[in-house]
């Protein structure tokens, strides 16, 4: 829709280079955002930690100036009151502009509108092109959004793993690790013994430490269990194997490819590659054809895993529809068997004109 003048004419469509400027978030990053993305290369000057932690402690202000103002675009929501849903906020039909700037200030994977209810995602592929996959964890943030909305079936948890464990998660792993009672010690070497038993447990194992780095591809599945608490949920687990994704309880599945550096395409690297930086708005064809190289190669190291989660998903949603169908089929039985029984006993009288 558009807003027709009183001459007749409407507002000429937005120019490209318009566009581009709202879409790309050079423009509308805050100090904060370009503090960021600068820090890396000035870390190693002398006094740097006492300059980093000053600009820290501003962080707050920081994040609250925008060095150019976002891009302001005729209001194409004007006089629209009846035809947009009531959720939208009341102030858009009032005023004559709009500012608009890139959605990847928020989270920069465009995950949130598929999350939306009625599209009832399965599989989800998201490649990570940001700055700085690991530090941004973009993955990560989406957490807060699948709370605060409530939707079920994301993977809590997924996401680039914390180097460290935080205060509260440490004394939270001494208070369950410490034995409060004797009898309690006594069933937990019971429960050691039958393990080692079992041969779940043996002698010399070391217990794997916790994974910080993600591969090329990545696959977590989330959980449509409903909770009876208002607790957390258990934070997901990478899929290792494919009956995971084959769960009749398995939520979306995703598919992660962070954009690293690859040793089968030499002379590359998204983290030092300056032709690869934020503020870069003019690339070369031969720079073109090494970040589609990169990009592939990458690709190439996940394509068969890829491959069998989407196998898996549509293995378990084949298996759901046929179960359904053959509960449907029975049901459809049952009711002919009523209706023949009841004829059987009664018999078909019929009326008087029969």
């Amino acid at each position: 829709y558009s807003v027709w003048r009183e001459n007749g004419l409407a507002l000429p469509e937005l120019r490209v280079p318009l566009l581009m400027g709202i879409w790309g978030s050079a423009f509308c990053a805050t100090l904060s955002h370009y503090y960021k993305e600068v820090r890396p290369l000035v870390r190693s000057l002398a006094g740097f930690s006492g300059i980093d932690q000053l600009i820290a402690e501003k962080d707050d202000d920081l994040t609250k100036v925008h060095p150019f103002e976002p891009a302001s675009i005729p209001n194409f929501a004007a006089n629209m009151e009846s035809l947009l849903p009531q959720s939208c906020p009341q102030s858009v039909h009032n005023v004559t502009t709009l500012q608009l700037m890139d959605a990847g200030m928020s989270n920069n994977l465009p995950i949130y509108p598929l999350l939306r209810p009625g599209r009832d995602i399965d599989v989800l592929v998201a490649f990570d092109a940001s700055a700085d996959v690991r530090k941004d964890n973009w993955i990560k943030v989406t957490d807060g959004y699948v709370k605060q909305r409530g939707i079920k079936g994301w993977p809590i948890g997924a996401g680039w793993p914390s180097e460290e464990l935080s205060e509260e998660q440490t004394l939270k792993e001494l208070e369950q690790a410490q034995v409060t009672t004797e009898r309690e010690a006594v069933d937990r070497i019971e429960r050691a013994q039958r393990a080692e038993a079992s041969g779940a447990v043996m002698a010399g194992d070391k217990v794997p430490a916790k994974p910080t780095e993600l591969g090329y591809c990545t696959v977590w599945v989330g959980t449509t269990e409903e909770r009876e608490n208002d607790t957390e949920p258990p934070l997901s687990k990478r899929v290792e194997e494919d009956w995971e994704l084959m769960r009749p309880d398995a939520g979306i599945a995703v598919i992660y490819f962070p954009f690293l550096k690859n040793d089968k395409v030499p002379g590359v690297d998204p983290q030092t590659s300056d032709f690869m930086s934020t503020w870069n708005f003019v690339y070369t064809n031969d720079e073109i054809d090494k970040v589609v190289s990169l990009a592939r190669a990458n690709f190439e190291e996940g394509k068969e895993q890829t491959k069998r989660t989407i196998r898996a998903v549509w293995e378990r949603k084949k298996k759901q529809r046929l179960e359904r169908e053959a509960e449907a089929k029975e049901i459809r039985r049952q009711t002919r068997m009523r209706k023949a029984n009841k004829v059987q006993q009664y018999g078909d009288h019929g009326d008087q004109f029969s």
